[in-house]
């Protein structure tokens, strides 16, 4: 019997699996892609970023040739020009060069540099030959930006200017425009930026900047007016003629400072807003708010009146005049015997010791109503002899009205006739008087005497008994009383001619003028006596031939 051995059988399972192994040579194309992915945003992050700009019009602006400059520094170019969706602007697609992308803020200012002429000169002559371009003016704003409104013209001030805004108001005829200059004792230290026209309350406002250190000359008290260089002024206190140079002329402007006698006051720190004067002499009045409303009917002639003329009580100027014309709803025919002219005039309360306040104006009212039925009257006075410029003088009369008069809506009050006026009238009616006078009797028969060479006492008596009917007749006291009144008119007109008055003065200061003007003329007439061609050939230097002697 055979044995089986017990032989153990050891079973071995196969595991089965992928390796994976990475070849380096995949590095190469990995690498390359990044090196050109970054070479790609390097390539268009060195181009630079894209806006794109507003303006009206493109003209003068080409793509790929119009670049954009800071300082002459070349920091952009135009891309591409289309308009907007609603056809009334061109967009600007420009690339701003990387080193330049700080500049591009949300206040940013975009404009477009062409030659111009305007009242600040000549600019932008150097675009004749290059083209136009784009100046930046970058901004100061914490954001940035990628759309902008591009500006038709330059800014006058560059942002960033130290200095002090003021608006400025006028309602005058003198028109101002962006770019004029603002002076101060001649200098130009700002310039008008803006005009804007107030449809509502007709004025015309002017935003202007007053550089530094020159913005501390402005106070609470500093006065502007329009200062055109060359000013001639006819007003009841003479003529006035000031002329600057030829450029204070040519450029106009507005010019300021504080009004002679009057302290500094406060510096200004913020905007601040100033009425524009005519003219200096009106910027040393100050200008108030509240006014009263006057009718004067005036008998005589108003020629030499204008509006404007001040009114004066004592020398002191109360109000001024408003209207001479005759447009009103009460005015009948001019040509009756009988009528009256109207002239309204406004009195200033401020000017007669109240406040200038709108409540203190019924009271001032009520007090001059009782003033005109105590006699307050009003006169046509001659401020000037040569120019013949009136103004309105108030004074006291003796008599008194009981009921007060008015006129379109106004209180009228009462007129009466002026010194000189008075004075023509009473010399007039002298020498009507002495016409009336029985002379050429009493001539004929003195001649008649003489000629019969009659000394007889009775002649004589009846001589004197003549004289005697001539003088008891009530002509003759007439004659006095005429003449008294007549001395003591012309007695009123000496004081207002005698020295130190003002009239007097303002004629000194006319005849001198006048004297000044002869003399300069001299020279010239001299040598038109002497050569009459001179206006036509000119001057000759060469003297006229003199005879030396006689020939023998």
């Amino acid at each position: 019997m055979s044995e089986e051995p017990n032989e153990e059988v050891n079973e071995i399972e196969a595991r089965v699996g992928s390796e994976i192994r990475f070849s380096r040579v995949w590095l190469v194309p990995v690498v390359a892609l990044f090196i050109g992915i970054w070479m790609t945003y390097a390539h268009f992050a060195g181009l630079g970023q894209i806006i794109e700009i507003t303006f009206v019009s493109g003209e003068g602006i080409k793509a790929g040739t119009t670049k954009v400059r800071r300082k002459n520094v070349e920091v952009g170019e135009v891309l591409d020009l289309r308009l907007s969706e609603d056809s009334e602007a061109v967009v600007l697609s420009v690339r701003i060069y990387p080193h330049a992308g700080h500049l591009l803020r949300e206040d940013s200012r975009f404009w477009v540099v062409r030659p111009r002429i305007g009242a600040g000169g000549v600019s932008g002559l150097s675009t004749l030959l290059s083209g136009a371009y784009i100046e930046l003016s970058p901004g100061s704003d914490d954001d940035s930006a990628q759309s902008f409104e591009g500006l038709e013209k330059p800014p006058v001030t560059p942002r960033g200017t130290p200095g002090l805004h003021v608006t400025l108001d006028s309602a005058g005829s003198r028109p101002l425009h962006e770019g004029d200059p603002i002076l101060f004792h001649g200098i130009e230290v700002g310039k008008i930026e803006l005009v804007y026209f107030n449809n509502e309350k007709r004025r015309t406002y002017y935003d202007a900047f007053i550089a530094a250190p020159y913005d501390h000359l402005v106070t609470d008290r500093t006065r502007f007016w329009f200062s055109s260089g060359l000013s001639v002024n006819l007003s009841a206190d003479g003529i006035r003629f000031e002329m600057a140079s030829l450029a204070s002329v040519l450029a106009g402007g507005v010019s300021f400072d504080v009004p002679e006698g009057q302290p500094l006051g406060e510096f200004i720190t913020e905007r601040a807003y100033f009425s524009i004067y005519e003219n200096e002499a009106a910027s040393h009045e100050f200008r108030y708010e509240n006014a009263l409303s006057f009718i004067i009917l005036f008998e005589d002639s108003i020629r030499g009146l204008k509006p404007g003329a001040p009114v004066e009580y004592r020398g002191v100027k109360v109000g001024e005049v408003v209207r001479t014309d005759i447009d009103y709803p009460d005015m009948g025919n001019l040509l009756e015997p009988d009528s009256k002219i109207p002239v309204q005039i406004d009195v200033v309360p401020a000017r007669l010791g109240f406040s200038d306040d709108y409540a203190v104006l019924s009271e001032v009212d009520n007090q001059i109503h009782g003033l005109i039925e105590n006699g307050l009257r009003a006169e046509l006075a001659t401020g000037n002899l040569l120019t013949g410029r009136k103004y309105v003088e108030l004074r006291y009369h003796d008599d008194s009205v009981s009921e007060l008069q008015t006129f379109a809506g106004y209180t009228v009050i009462p007129s009466i006739g002026g010194n000189l006026d008075q004075l023509l009238a009473s010399a007039s009616l002298t020498l009507e008087t002495i016409n009336r006078l029985p002379l050429g009797q009493v001539l004929d028969s003195a001649n008649n005497a003489l000629e019969a060479g009659t000394v007889a006492l009775d002649g004589v008596r009846k001589l004197v008994a003549e004289l005697d009917q001539i003088l008891a007749d009530p002509a003759s006291h007439e004659l006095a009383s005429t003449l008294n009144e007549t001395l003591m008119s012309f007695q009123k007109v000496v004081i207002d001619l005698s020295e130190g008055s003002a009239t007097n003065e303002g004629l000194r200061r006319s005849l001198k003028s006048l004297e000044q003007t002869l003399n300069e003329l001299e020279p010239v007439l001299r040598n038109l006596r002497r050569r009459p061609n001179s206006l036509i050939f000119g001057s000759s230097e060469e003297q006229d031939l003199e005879p030396t002697g006689v020939p023998k």
